[in-house]
């Protein structure tokens, strides 16, 4: 009657293997999907990363030029000032939604594709963009960085 009561998985023997074949055969799949289902997950690890970092350096520094620029805030133009806190403001928050976008496995494109827009079109439109030569530099690696990860991580 003891017996009786005991169910099939608690007795030992064939049932168990099954199993623990199952357990191999999910962890085998498990281990090849990222080969098997994306170009390549390492390659775009580390492009998708250089991305974020290098958005996050160039939100950091439009937030610097925004409140302190090299050209001296106190210096510019009244006229200007608004104009140059806007420029800096914009690139500032499309940095940081472009940096966002890589900061997980699931690229958020549909963000990161118009705000890169956005930002460089806001450096492009400044009025004194030659004054941010650096800037300038700093903003072309993030593009690259960015075409780096596209070509890396895009399906």
């Amino acid at each position: 009657m003891a017996v009786s009561r005991l169910s099939r998985h608690s007795l030992p023997g064939a049932m168990g293997r099954p199993r623990a074949s199952v357990r191999l055969l999910l962890l085998t799949a498990v281990a090849l999907a990222p080969a098997l289902g994306c170009k390549d997950a390492e390659v775009c690890t580390k492009a998708r990363n250089a991305a974020a970092d290098s958005w996050k350096q160039v939100s950091a520094t439009a937030t610097k030029n925004k409140i302190t620029p090299n050209i001296g805030l106190d210096e510019l133009p009244a006229d200007k000032k608004g104009a140059h806190v806007e420029a800096w403001g914009t690139i500032e928050k499309q940095a940081e939604m472009i940096s966002s976008s890589f900061l997980y496995e699931k690229i958020t494109w549909n963000t990161a594709d118009p705000a890169l827009t956005k930002a460089n079109a806001a450096f492009d439109g400044y009025f004194a963009k030659e004054k941010f030569k650096s800037f300038g530099l700093q903003l072309q690696d993030g593009n690259d960085k960015f075409k780096a990860a596209s070509a890396a991580c895009r399906d």
